[in-house]
C-alpha cells in the first residue's frame, strides 16, 4: 500500500486541479491526487497481463513519493478512455531532490540506487505508455527521460551550485541515469522485442565514447528498439506539481520562502551551462539550458 502523496507547496495543488485532475463533465472524477496516480498506473500497467498489479504498484509508488513524473499527456489523459493515439517522443522526468538521503545534514548523500532503480522502471513506463496510445506492437524509437530539481539536490547535499564538486556530483547522476536507462532498455527489447525499422545500432553511436562494460557492448549492437533515451528539457508544468521544484538544471528561485541563490542572471545562467557541459557525455540528445522561470503564480505553461 503506498504511502498518501503529500502537498507541501499550494502552487502544486493548483496546476494539478487545473491541468491533470480528471473531470467528467461536471463529475469530479480525480477527487485526490493519488486517484490521478491510480489512474495514470492502472492505464500504463493494463497490457502486463499477470504482472499487471506488480507495475500498477510500483508506478504509483514513485509518482506518490515525487520520484517519477510523466509525460503530461499521460497525466491529463491516461485512464480517461482519451488516451491520444499517438506518442511521439514520450516524456519522463526524474526528480532529483527526492533521491537526496538525510538532506540538509553533515550525512547528506545522494540515493544513486534508488535513483538508477527509478531511471530503469522509466524505460518501461514509456514503452508501456507507447503500447497503450498506439497498440501492442507499438515501439517509441526516441525516449526523453530527464531530470528536474538539480538545484534543490545540491542544496540539499550542501554543494555550491557554482562550483567543481557541484559539476561532479551532477556528472555521477547522468551516469547513474545512462546505465540505468541503458540497461533497463536492453532488458525490454528482449522481453518485448525490436521496434521501428532503422533504430539497429543507432543507441550505440551514443555508447562510442563512454565506459561501457563489454558484457554490455554485443547486446547493444544488436539492440533494435530505441534510437534515443535520454534528454533533459526544461518541464515547468510537471516541477511546479512536484512542489515547486527547480527546473532541469535551472538556479533555485525565491519562491515559498525558498532563499534565493545569491547569483546574477549572467551568472547563474554560466553555472547551469557549466552543469549542463558535465553532464552532456553521458546524454543522448543536447542538454537544454533553462533561460527562465516559472514565476511565483500558477503556472502559464499550464494554461
Amino acid at each position: 500500500m503506498s504511502t498518501p502523496t503529500r502537498f507541501t507547496d499550494p502552487h502544486a495543488v493548483d496546476v494539478w486541479d487545473a491541468s491533470f485532475r480528471w473531470r467528467s463533465g461536471d463529475l469530479l472524477r480525480d477527487r485526490t491526487i493519488d486517484a490521478t496516480w491510480q489512474r495514470v498506473a492502472g492505464a500504463l500497467a493494463a497490457g502486463a497481463g499477470a504482472h499487471a498489479d506488480r507495475w500498477r504498484q510500483r508506478y504509483i509508488e514513485v509518482f506518490s513519493r515525487w520520484q517519477l513524473l510523466p509525460d503530461e499527456r499521460l497525466l491529463r489523459h491516461a485512464g480517461t478512455g482519451r488516451a491520444p493515439t499517438a506518442l511521439p517522443e514520450p516524456q519522463a522526468c526524474l526528480n532529483l531532490g527526492a533521491f537526496v538521503l538525510a538532506p540538509h545534514s553533515a550525512a547528506a548523500r545522494f540515493d544513486h540506487a534508488g535513483f538508477a532503480g527509478v531511471a530503469g522502471l522509466s524505460v518501461r513506463l514509456l514503452d508501456d505508455a507507447v503500447r497503450l496510445c498506439e497498440g501492442e506492437r507499438a515501439a517509441a524509437p526516441e525516449l526523453s527521460i530527464g531530470v528536474m530539481g538539480l538545484a534543490d539536490a545540491l542544496a540539499a547535499l550542501g554543494l555550491d551550485y557554482r562550483g567543481r564538486e557541484a559539476q561532479l556530483a551532477a556528472a555521477a547522476i547522468a551516469r547513474t541515469l545512462a546505465f540505468a536507462a541503458l540497461e533497463s532498455a536492453l532488458e525490454l527489447g528482449q522481453e518485448r522485442g525490436p521496434g521501428a525499422n532503422g533504430v539497429a545500432g543507432a543507441l550505440a553511436a551514443y555508447w562510442r565514447d563512454r565506459a561501457l562494460p563489454r558484457e554490455l557492448a554485443g547486446p547493444l549492437l544488436q539492440h533494435r528498439r530505441y534510437r534515443r533515451l535520454t534528454r533533459i528539457s526544461a518541464q515547468p508544468c510537471l516541477a511546479l506539481l512536484a512542489n515547486n521544484a527547480s527546473i532541469g538544471l535551472a538556479a533555485q528561485r525565491a519562491r515559498a520562502g525558498r532563499n534565493r541563490l545569491a547569483l546574477s542572471a549572467d551568472a547563474a545562467l554560466a553555472a547551469q551551462g557549466a552543469l549542463a557541459a558535465a553532464m552532456q557525455p553521458w546524454i543522448d540528445a543536447p542538454v537544454e539550458i533553462a533561460r527562465g522561470d516559472c514565476e511565483d503564480r500558477l503556472c502559464s505553461y499550464c494554461l
